[in-house]
């Protein structure tokens, strides 16, 4: 019952974000995501990986120059750590993200076609991911990661800032995104810190 009201509450802030803004659409595109990875103060080589991303966004007139641009979407992210310690050769990470993201955004200058620049908060979510173990007599493992207590974080915050053209329908973007958080839910006991980066290059549809 909880989770039924959740959604409906959750379906009806969407509807009323909808019927204030000023435009709404969808965007999509490629993500080159990677990590900060620090193993008990030593930081670790760490590969970048390929992703993808998808999301509704609106646009509200706030004040001027600003504006309210949040969205809501789903990113692929991933990366692959090799632990200069220990006899695991190679750690290889894909997470998939539901995200909530409250943004700001100002238009330079305030017209259908203008240069935008867009900040904010990321709350990203999570209970799906796969790793793939290689240690170093070249045995491999794989399985789904396990999220909540003594696994990974469920949560992740992160900030997002971006650059971006819009024209009346369309619009690009290119935005980076750092993780503020620790994924790893561990770090008292092995010492591991991992944050997620993000690099985005989206391209949009404003269907109003």
């Amino acid at each position: 019952m909880k989770h039924i009201l959740a959604i409906l509450l959750f379906t009806l802030s969407i509807n009323n974000i909808f019927a204030q803004t000023n435009k709404w659409g969808i965007k999509a595109g490629y993500n080159y995501t990677s990590a900060r990875a620090m193993y008990a103060g030593v930081k670790q080589p760490v590969t970048a990986k390929s992703g993808f991303g998808i999301a509704v966004t609106t646009k509200m007139d706030f004040d001027g120059v600003l504006h309210f641009s949040p969205y809501v979407g789903y990113n692929m992210k991933g990366f692959i750590i090799n632990p200069k310690m220990g006899n695991i050769k190679k750690e290889d990470y894909t997470i998939h993200y539901f995200d909530i993201a409250p943004l700001l955004s100002v238009d330079f200058p305030v017209a259908e076609n203008t240069f935008v620049i867009t900040a904010g908060p990321i709350l990203g979510i999570t209970n799906f991911g796969k790793q793939k173990i290689t240690t170093t007599n070249n045995v491999t493992t794989s399985g789904k990661i396990k999220f909540g207590y003594g696994g990974y974080g469920m949560f992740d915050l992160s900030l997002m800032g971006s650059v971006g053209y819009h024209f009346k329908k369309m619009f690009v973007e290119l935005g980076y995104t750092p993780g503020l958080a620790n994924i790893n839910n561990n770090e008292e006991f092995d010492g591991r810190n991992i944050q997620n980066r993000m690099f985005s290059l989206n391209i949009g549809y404003y269907f109003k």
